[in-house]
């Protein structure tokens, strides 16, 4: 939509950055128009905007004039005769560009036209946008729907959808400098954007660098060719760019540097209980014992993470030389009654933090964010006791129930604490329309995926990250991460491998919950064959641990009754000295 010329000033005796429509007006209203919406773009004034120094109109044609000086264009950088930018560079250059894009968008002006060659580099390699409005696109033929050039661009609604190309443009251009080459064959990224959705572009695997898998979610939901499941504006794609960066840099703390300052100030997460106090009066009864004290606290993760937490940080600062401890009831022992009522004093009450982002987002929203969060904890809680009823006599029970539960940390911190980011994560996971008529809907995102594609964090490296900074030991933050589903489980080889075999089965296991009879004994059936092998179990003690796990949560969500699954006719006989 435009062309960019370096040209040099005479009379100021420098080189500058020409921009010209590639269509010149035919009207003196089309030209004025133009011209209005340069020099609204020219009085914007951001460090990553390059300085316009003329707006003008020569023979019929206008063009815009912008610092030259010692820049140089992402075109001139990309040359061979320059040394391939790393891929952090690139991330950190995108960023960059969104912020001016992003701040262009929320001024009502949009780019319409990004290229390597008008996105500069100045000396210290911070970006300078130029040719910000240039772009003049008349009216084409036969255009879709959603098209801004179908109309007038001056109304909202296509102001509203040349930001979103700005966006897609951005997302294609950060495909051109990971991949090496541009996406779909064509190095106009104006061009690139009116085609995808037909075609598809993904980031190709021989890439000249590695390219990290959160960062490869996050640069094929830029260009997805749904426009549902893409970053509608600037700023969510920055979000996510910079959640990647502080996930990977040298020099923080990785993905705790996203959640840190927030597990500081306000916890980690809130109790299930609305009522602590009635909490501290059944743990203060003289007649109760440990184990019936763990019974109750492992309905409650927020309250088995402060115990153990609790207990782990005082190992720390006494300098004892005791091992961390993973095990309620020794946490319990070793915190006495005054030490387990200051525990449970510190913790909030149900819902947290998400009764003031409520206010915020609205009664609605607030109720998903809360519904959502619940549930996960619901089956962060049946996943546990699923694991103290399925474990092998070699681990413990406790420790059994804390790693299944631990699976879902990284996931229960992202839904408390990022309450707008996992409703955009479900969204993505949601199934979306056919591509073809009458055709199957098109699959949503993984749930790691999304994540990484909304947060540039991935799920697991934050449990691990929080877990390992609770000083929880390290076979116990290896167990936390949950076995792929793409890969068929091996035969344990020790206790540690037993135990999250163990609490990967019992999560596993917990998807059934949810799930309609008809479909149960189907995903049973394919559970028994991904398990049977590596596990030793039969049918029948799934059933039986999900149906006691599930009674043992006294929600009425999951009062679910599992009548419907058929036993086998030969279940897979029990190892004897497994169980």
């Amino acid at each position: 939509m435009s062309y960019v010329w370096v040209a040099h000033d005479t009379g100021n005796q420098a080189d500058v950055l020409l921009c010209v429509p590639r269509a010149q007006p035919k009207t003196d209203a089309e030209r004025d128009a133009w011209s209005q919406e340069v020099l609204l773009a020219s009085r914007l004034k951001h460090p990553r905007l390059a300085q316009v120094l003329d707006v003008g109109i020569h023979e019929g044609w206008p063009y815009a004039a912008y610092e030259r000086g010692t820049f140089l264009t992402l075109h001139e950088r990309m040359q061979p005769s320059h040394p391939l930018p790393t891929v952090l560079d690139i991330v950190n250059w995108t960023t960059e560009l969104l912020e001016a894009l992003a701040y262009a968008h929320e001024a009502g002006a949009a780019h319409k036209d990004l290229a390597l060659v008008n996105v500069m580099l100045d000396g210290a390699g911070h970006v300078r946008v130029a040719g910000l409005a240039v772009g003049l696109a008349l009216p084409r033929p036969g255009v879709v729907s959603g098209d801004p050039t179908a109309g007038s661009n001056s109304s909202r609604q296509a102001q509203r959808v040349w930001a979103e190309r700005d966006v897609l443009m951005a997302g294609l251009l950060l495909h051109r400098l990971l991949a090496g080459h541009p996406a779909l064959d064509d190095p106009d990224l104006s061009s690139a954007s009116t085609r995808v959705g037909p075609e598809i572009v993904r980031l190709p695997w021989n890439t000249p660098q590695p390219i990290a898998e959160t960062l490869r979610a996050i640069v094929n939901r830029a260009t997805d060719r749904q426009q549902r499941q893409r970053y509608l504006n600037a700023r969510t794609l920055i979000s996510a760019l910079q959640g990647w960066v502080k996930t990977n840099s040298q020099e923080s703390s990785g993905p705790l540097a996203l959640i840190m300052d927030r597990l500081e100030t306000v916890g980690h997460l809130p109790s299930r209980s609305r009522d602590m106090g009635g909490i501290l009066k059944v743990f203060t009864r003289e007649e109760l014992r440990v184990d019936d004290m763990v019974n109750q606290i492992v309905l409650d993760p927020a309250l088995c993470w402060e115990l153990l937490r609790s207990v782990n940080t005082a190992r720390y600062q006494t300098g004892g030389n005791e091992d961390p401890s993973c095990s309620l009831s020794r946490a319990i022992v070793l915190l006495g009654q005054q030490g387990l009522r200051k525990v449970c004093g510190a913790l909030r009450t149900w819902p947290g933090v998400l009764q003031a982002a409520s206010s915020l987002q609205g009664s609605d929203a607030g109720q998903v964010a809360e519904a959502a969060l619940e549930t996960e904890l619901k089956r962060a809680c049946i996943a546990a006791l699923a694991a103290r009823w399925l474990r092998p006599f070699n681990i413990g029970d406790e420790e059994a129930m804390m790693v299944a539960m631990s699976q879902h940390l990284g996931r229960l911190l992202i839904l408390y604490h990022f309450p707008e980011e996992s409703a955009q994560i479900n969204r993505l996971t949601m199934p979306g329309p056919p591509t073809e008529l009458e055709g199957k809907p098109a699959a949503g995102m993984t749930l790691e995926a999304a994540t990484g594609a909304v947060l540039g964090v991935n799920p697991d490296e934050l449990t691990a990250a929080v877990l390992r900074y609770w000083g929880f030991p390290e076979y116990f933050i290896q167990a936390a991460r949950p076995l792929s589903q793409n890969v068929p489980p091996r035969r344990p080889e020790g206790p540690n491998d037993w135990l999250r075999l163990t609490a990967s089965l019992a999560n596993e296991l917990c998807e059934l919950v949810e799930q309609p009879a008809v479909r149960q004994n189907a995903m049973l059936t394919k559970l028994m064959s991904r398990y049977a092998r590596p596990a030793l179990t039969s049918q029948k003690e799934l059933v039986e641990a999900l149906q006691r796990s599930v009674k043992s949560v006294d929600l009425g969500l999951y009062r679910r009754t599992f009548s419907n699954v058929q036993e086998p006719g030969v279940a897979t006989p029990v190892a004897q000295g497994q169980r």
